[in-house]
C-alpha cells in the first residue's frame, strides 16, 4: 500500500462511499517531524551533528537501497525514528536487518531507537530488540522534551 502524499480533486472519485479518511499514520508526518524538529535540534547542537536525510543527502539516480547501505556503512550511529506507520513499512524491516548486520560485522555501529509513539505488540522482532537496547521515547510534555533532546545528543 502506498502512502497518500497529495490529495487532488479527483483522488477519491471512485470511492463514493468514503466517509472518513484517517491520515494520522501518514509517512509525511514522520518525515516532517524529522526534518523540522529533529534536524534542527541535532544539527544546531553544540557540537553540531549531521543527520542523513533522504530528501537532502541521497544521491539522485542511485537506488534507494544502495543509498541506505552507503550511508549506514559510513556512519558510527544509526537513528531509527519509529512510528506506527514506519514499523509497518518494508524499509523499516530492511534497515533494521542491515543495522544488525553492521553491528555484528563491524562492531562499531550503534543503533539508537527513538519512539514517536508506542510500537504495537504485533511487531515481535522489534519489541525483542527494544528489550536488549536502550531507546528514547519522545515525551508529549514539552517540558520533558528538553531532557529528551539532551539525552539524544
Amino acid at each position: 500500500m502506498r502512502p497518500i502524499v497529495t490529495i487532488e480533486n479527483d483522488t477519491f472519485h471512485s470511492n463514493i462511499n468514503l466517509e472518513h479518511l484517517d491520515l494520522s499514520y501518514n509517512s509525511e508526518r514522520d518525515s516532517e517531524w524529522v526534518e523540522n524538529q529533529m534536524a534542527q535540534e541535532i544539527e544546531n547542537a553544540n557540537p553540531p551533528l549531521k543527520l542523513c536525510l533522504h530528501k537532502r543527502d541521497f544521491v539522485p539516480g542511485k537506488g534507494i537501497i544502495d543509498n541506505i547501505i552507503d550511508f549506514m556503512e559510513k556512519r558510527h550511529n544509526t537513528l531509527f525514528v519509529l512510528s506506527e506507520y514506519f514499523v509497518q513499512s518494508e524499509w523499516c524491516k530492511y534497515e533494521l536487518e542491515f543495522s544488525h548486520f553492521c553491528l555484528f560485522d563491524e562492531n562499531n555501529n550503534a543503533t539508537i531507537l527513538i519512539l514517536l509513539e508506542t510500537v504495537p505488540k504485533r511487531f515481535c522482532k522489534l519489541r525483542k530488540l527494544m528489550i536488549t537496547k536502550t531507546y528514547l521515547k519522545l515525551p508529549l510534555d514539552e517540558e520533558q522534551q528538553h531532557m529528551f533532546w539532551s539525552n539524544l545528543r
